[in-house]
């Protein structure tokens, strides 16, 4: 027989307070009987009566289940790769408190999301790096995200097109190693900017072959920023000019839509991140694994039924200590 619960103090408590109850009840009418001189034959009768249903009454509380049943568990997820522009021109503060940044803080979110699914992480400007290999442990995820800085890689533009393929590649590495029966592969691509890279045409179109969805996430906005410096002034172009980037959607939009995804922004007015979460749920997962675990129902109502039974017998019988 299995438990629901244990035993604890709580139901300590119950049989604490039913005892010194009952002993109060029993003194209570052995006196009354000894200065009447009745006897109290049923006393004991009633003892074991009201210990019955109690026991009973406690053994309902902790939820007995008992009785074979199988039942087929199954863990199901997606793999997700994540991957994050990693320009110059992600330390723009036309969102607060920086493009970078906001992307960060909205990113955990979406971590967080998904318990059940492996994620990875490819951070790129004109080349990709895998930053966090699939996996399931959302905490290392986190630390690693928070890291992430234009430092990491050292860039000068952004290049969909190879960060894309090193996502394909690790979808098809993990495919080798160990098979699965559903599609739920899918990229999800964070950038502010326009697509420098020259073969993403062709990149794309073995994503859409391979049934991979790509989710892109834009950032900025229209009216666009400044992007800072290392020695606190502003970046500017060879003729001096500082240089202004505004969010280009055009190329993630151009991805999405090819790829069976969806395209989604975060300005400083607006964050649909939610929608992204809500997008990746709606698509179907992999079973990962099936396990076929022992299982029984709670039985608690048997034990119920009887005590209640017992309690209407109490009820029935009652101790005379007068006689006429």
């Amino acid at each position: 027989m299995n438990w629901f619960t244990q035993i604890g103090p709580y139901e300590y408590l119950l049989c604490g307070i039913f005892l010194l109850l009952y002993l109060a009840y029993a003194l209570r009418t052995w006196i009354i009987s000894r200065r009447l001189g009745s006897p109290v034959n049923l006393l004991w009768v009633k003892l074991i009566l009201r210990s019955a249903f109690f026991g009973l009454l406690i053994i309902s509380l902790l939820g007995p289940s008992f009785g074979g049943v199988k039942k087929e568990v199954k863990a199901v997820g997606k793999d997700i790769l994540i991957a994050i522009d990693l320009s110059r021109s992600v330390n723009c503060a036309d969102v607060q408190p920086s493009r970078l940044e906001k992307v960060k803080f909205e990113l955990k979110k979406v971590l967080d999301s998904f318990a059940a699914d492996r994620v990875a992480l490819v951070v790129f400007g004109d080349e990709p790096f895998l930053y966090c290999p699939f996996t399931f442990d959302k905490n290392a995820l986190q630390l690693l995200l928070e890291t992430a800085n234009t430092k990491v890689i050292p860039s000068e533009g952004t290049d969909f097109g190879k960060a894309l393929e090193l996502a394909r590649q690790k979808f098809k590495e993990n495919a080798a190693a160990g098979g699965t029966k559903i599609s739920s592969k899918l990229v999800v691509l964070v950038s502010d900017g326009e697509d420098f890279g020259e073969e993403t045409e062709d990149v794309v179109s073995e994503l859409e072959k391979d049934g991979i969805k790509v989710f892109t996430l834009g950032v900025g906005t229209q009216e666009g920023g400044r992007i800072p410096d290392e020695d606190g002034s502003f970046v500017r172009d060879e003729d001096g000019n500082e240089v202004t980037v505004r969010l280009n959607a055009a190329d993630l939009k151009s991805i999405a839509s090819r790829t069976g995804g969806r395209y989604f922004e975060i300005t400083q007015d607006k964050n649909e991140v939610g929608g992204l979460i809500e997008a990746i749920q709606n698509i179907e997962g992999e079973v990962w694994d099936v396990q076929v675990v022992d299982a029984g129902a709670n039985k608690y109502f048997y034990f119920l039924f009887f005590g209640l039974i017992i309690l209407l017998t109490d009820i029935l019988f009652t101790i005379n200590v007068m006689r006429a």
